[in-house]
Parts: structure tokens; sequence; C-alpha cells
């Protein structure tokens, strides 16, 4: 079968990360090439391998023939009408909130001949508002085990953090659906200076656009004397991020709205123990009896509002009105999960119930799902698309 992907595949953001997984396993089973939305940069960090596998598939002899079936996954969606009236067009769509654009219902009904989803939130908040559950797919992001695993017998030394104190991590940026805000206002309540610990902050400036973190982090350490904070906005490669997680103790993601949270899963893989809301995504792969979830309360906002930033000028959404919730996180919850891990008498008892977590979502394994949606979808007859 042939198969066409269209997306990124050259940066270091998650979408495009997940991208290159994805083509790379599929090739193994399909006949596929690629539609690059991007170009290759060297700020990016790819290795040679992985730079020459993408222009290969990028430049592949296409032959007469059009796709049997074609993949899209970017955002915004892309809506053109494929090359070939018999393609089938698949689409992955992560979505964050508990509304979607009433735009991308309407389109994955009537176009799409099938939507995968990283999440069974997210399948819920698609069918919630209107779209058929049989084009609806569950599929989880995955993690490179060559990577992402609990061997630090090679780690490499990073931007200045010690292995010899508690790190907590954060991995994400200022929007306000990532909750950095929520861990900032309960770090200086937690610990002090005397404590020997760190908050290590991953932030991605270059994908999500500069802020102001850095001056808010300088300030609320200067006011209150709270423990160390370390700040990292630097491009770091995916062997980087791991050795990121390596030298981290706990993964901390106090998450408003999320699709998946890719990142929770690599860290967890790496030993990260993790602190996420409970009722979000991460429940697909977080078990209740790592005992570490925070709380969460429904909280009513506009996602018309800027600094929510879920809707575009013009936007309609689906299940009528621009008001709906989001499961805000407990910051006192939050402060107290942070002490207790701290605190903890005897932590391998924590990191012993990580371990008995069964991480299934290899990308080997994620593949697998692919192309079991790809070979069904391939079989239907196609979506009589509305014009």
């Amino acid at each position: 079968m042939k198969l066409e992907f269209i997306g990124k595949f050259y940066d270091n953001h998650s979408l495009t990360i997940i991208n290159r997984n994805i083509i790379f396993g599929l090739s193994k089973k399909f006949d596929v090439y690629i539609t690059p939305l991007d170009k290759y940069d060297p700020q990016y960090k790819l290795s040679t391998d992985t730079v020459k596998n993408l222009k290969e598939l990028e430049t592949k002899d296409l032959g007469e023939s059009n796709p049997e079936v074609q993949i899209r996954h970017t955002y915004p969606p892309i809506w053109n009408w494929p090359v070939g009236e018999e393609t089938k067009v698949i689409y992955i769509q992560p979505w964050e909130y508990p509304k979607v654009p009433f735009e991308w219902q309407y389109k994955f009904e009537t176009f799409a001949d099938a939507l995968i989803i990283p999440s069974n939130y997210v399948k819920k908040v698609f069918t919630d508002g209107g779209l058929n559950p049989s084009k609806a797919f569950v599929v989880p992001n995955g993690f490179n085990p060559e990577l992402f695993n609990k061997d630090k017998s090679e780690v490499t030394p990073l931007l200045g953090i010690k292995p010899d104190r508690f790190n907590f991590v954060y991995v994400g940026n200022s929007q306000w659906r990532k909750g950095l805000d929520v861990l900032i206002n309960v770090w200086h309540k937690c610990f002090k200076k005397y404590d020997k610990c760190t908050l290590i902050i991953k932030d991605n400036p270059n994908v999500y656009g500069k802020n102001n973190i850095l001056n808010e982090v300088i300030k609320m350490q200067h006011k209150t004397e709270s423990a160390e904070v370390i700040y990292i906005d630097q491009n770091l490669s995916e062997s980087e991020m791991a050795d990121l997680y390596k030298l981290s103790n706990v993964l901390v993601h106090p998450y408003r709205a999320e699709g998946f949270a890719m990142h929770v899963q690599e860290a967890m893989a790496c030993g990260c123990l993790p602190v996420v809301p409970s009722g979000g995504p991460t429940d697909d792969f977080v078990p209740e009896e790592i005992g570490l979830k925070i709380p969460t309360s429904q909280q009513n906002v506009n996602i018309s509002d800027s600094g929510v930033f879920a809707m575009k000028p013009g936007d309609a959404m689906t299940r009528m009105s621009t008001h709906t919730f989001v499961n805000e996180p407990s910051g006192h919850h939050l402060e107290q999960v942070l002490k207790y891990i701290y605190h903890h008498h005897n932590k391998q008892d924590l990191y012993t119930k990580l371990d008995n977590v069964s991480m299934e979502n290899t990308w080997d394994h994620v593949i697998d799902m692919y192309e079991g949606v790809i070979n069904e979808i391939g079989q239907r007859k196609s979506t009589t698309r509305a014009r």
C-alpha cells in the first residue's frame, strides 16, 4: 500500500517528533513517502542518519499511481482535496480543551475517512462534539526505549544540573493550559534555599514564542528565598532530553488542558515519578496506584479569551457557546504532594511502584496499532467528501 504523510519532520516540537517516529515505523510496513511542511535546520540537532532517512522519503520516486492512504498531522489541520479521488484521508489530531472547533468536527465527519486521537480523554471530547465514533481511533503517542530508559551509566552532565540534588523537572511552556503558574506559585511555599532540591524548567520559546518566565522566576526567588530554580530555553535533542529526565527525580506537570503529554511518558520511562492531575489524558498511562495525582475542580472559562488560547477570531465551537470548563489542579494539593515526595522517609517505596508500571507504549507497539488502523481504513468504502 502506498502511503503519503503530510506534516513537519525536522524540528523538535513534540508533534514533529511523533511524525518522525511514525513514518520511520510505517516505512517498514508500507510504501511511505513524505510531504514536509518545514525544512531542516542544524539548530534542531538531528543525527546525520535521521536527516538522510528523511530526505530519502522526501525525494522518493513516486511512480504514476496516487497514494491509497494519505495521513495528515499538522496544526491547524489541512483541508486540501487529496490528489486522487480514491485516496483515503486519515487525520491525526490531538486537542486539549473540552470543546473542539465546529469546523473541525464538521470536516472530520464529512471529509476525513478516519481520525486518530492520542487519548481516550480526547476521543470523548470529539465524540461529545458529534463525531461518529466509527471514525475515531485511539492510538497513543509512543516513546523510544533505546533513549528513554532507566540506564544512567552514560548520562551526560547538562547545563549546571547537579545529580546529587533532588531534582523536580517541568517541561513545557508558559501557556495557561500547561499550568506552570500553578507550579511557580507553590514552589516557594514548598522549599527554601536550605532544602537540597532544585526545580528545572525546560521551556521551548522557539516553538511557542518568547515569554517572561525567566524574569518571573528570578523575582520569585529573590522575594521568597525559595529553593534553587534552573531555567533552560535552549534547543535540546531527544538524547539530551533523555539525559534531563535521568538527571531528575520527579516530573511535575500540573496541566489544566492537555491532549496526551508525551513528555510525562518519556520521563516515567527514565525513572521520574509523575505528578499530574487526575481526570485528564495522562490517566491512560499514569495509574492510580502510584498515588501522586493532583485532585482537580471544574473551573468555568471563556475559551475565546486570549489568555486561555483555545480559539481564533471567527471560530465557532461544538456544543454551543464559548464557555466551558477546565480541570483546575489544586495548588494546595500540589504543594502537599511535592513535600510528601521530598520528605518521604523511604523514597524507594515510591520508585518501586513506578517500576511496577507496565510501559507498553513503545514506538514498535504504537506502530503496530497504526498499521491496524491503516489496514482497516484502506479496506473501507471511501468517504463521499462534502464539497
